[in-house]
């Protein structure tokens, strides 16, 4: 699980944040999913409680793994949604 913190912090930080003032509309998006009091800041806590609602989401058989198939359905949810 630790990875996938490091991988969520990473996306987040390092996205095309950099290179501007400003958070676009996805990055935007995320922020406000993961600020779930809705404080205009990300803590700790925040992550780590948004991490395990999408493991949860993304885990369609409750085994807490998530696999190959599981990923492939949500690509598929989500270029549905584009």
């Amino acid at each position: 699980m630790v990875w996938i913190k490091i991988f969520f912090l990473f996306l987040l930080l390092f996205s095309s944040i950099a290179s501007s003032s400003e958070l676009n509309e996805e990055e935007e998006m995320y922020f406000n999913f993961v600020d779930l009091n809705n404080d205009g800041v990300i803590s700790y806590e925040e992550i780590e409680q948004s991490l395990n609602l999408l493991f949860q989401i993304i885990d369609l058989n409750q085994d807490n793994k998530i696999s190959q198939n599981e990923i492939n359905e949500l690509k598929g949810i989500i270029e549905s949604l584009r």
